[in-house]
């Protein structure tokens, strides 16, 4: 998997932040590969008296719900402080020591290449790289031993956990059926009981909305074994989500606000 060509940078520019980012609508590309990785903005400043924007990298195991989990932020229509930039694999994902190449590959210049665009990633930037414990746990604990820069979001036994706590908080008897099944078969049937659960599902669109929700709820059952990976019914999530929510909310309270017109829009709907 050639990834040499992937880079991010922040160009200098004279051209006002809400200008930049009309011009560079995502459209999205898809590589060679298969890499599904969204258009970003050619260029931002963090200039006095323009809104300072942060760029979250994401290298994803999985390429739906966390990406439908990131949708608003990738698509860029939102939020100004904050972008998302993710990268998985179309039709399969990745397993976590693809990942780690990636991430290496990328290291090595501190660049990646979207839509033609060359981009350099900055040291106040945000890495984070998506993984399930599923069956990948031998992979995990040799990538844990190696360390690295970029952060590692590890779920157990998959993300749909995180959009569990987003919505529940009671795993111990709602998920209890997944204690007896053989690692190869807790994601499966956790995916499975999301509409069994919540009505219309474990929505991860809708979760985006409920992340304070989804801290709060994560951090109580949270817990990793001796070698430092997340226990049955546990996630790093929260980690990943106080990152979000706390940079959007640096800059007039963007997450709340949004939150907050959500539901005031939800509630029209439903008098109407």
């Amino acid at each position: 998997m050639d990834l040499k060509k992937l880079s991010y940078s922040k160009v200098s520019s004279e051209q006002p932040l809400r200008e930049v980012f009309q011009k560079h609508l995502p459209s999205g590309t898809r590589s060679k590969k298969g890499l599904d990785v969204p258009a970003l903005p050619a260029a931002y400043t963090k200039t006095d008296g323009i809104l300072p924007v942060s760029l979250v990298f994401v290298i994803s195991g999985g390429e739906k719900k966390e990406k439908n989990f990131l949708i608003e932020l990738i698509r860029q229509k939102s939020f100004h402080s904050l972008r998302v930039a993710f990268l998985s694999k179309k039709g399969q994902g990745l397993q976590p020591y693809q990942m780690q190449d990636i991430w290496q590959d990328i290291q090595k210049t501190g660049e990646f290449v979207i839509n033609g665009q060359t981009y350099r990633l900055d040291e106040t930037d945000k890495v984070f790289l998506l993984t399930d414990v599923d069956e990948y746990y031998d992979q995990l604990l040799k990538i844990i031993a190696t360390g690295g820069t970029g952060q590692w979001i590890i779920s157990n036994p998959c993300f749909e956990m995180w959009l569990y706590y987003c919505y529940l908080n009671d795993p111990e008897n709602d998920l209890a059926c997944l204690i007896p099944l053989t690692v190869d078969k807790r994601s499966q049937k956790l995916k499975g009981l999301g509409k069994t659960l919540v009505p219309g599902g474990l929505n991860p669109v809708l979760a985006f909305e409920r992340m304070t929700e989804g801290i709060a709820n994560s951090k109580l059952h949270y817990a990793m074994d001796e070698n430092g990976v997340p226990v049955l019914f546990a996630t790093q999530m929260h980690e990943m989500a106080e990152c979000l929510v706390n940079t959007l909310n640096a800059n007039a309270d963007e997450y709340s606000e949004y939150v907050k017109a959500k539901a005031e829009f939800r509630e029209r709907m439903k008098k109407k």
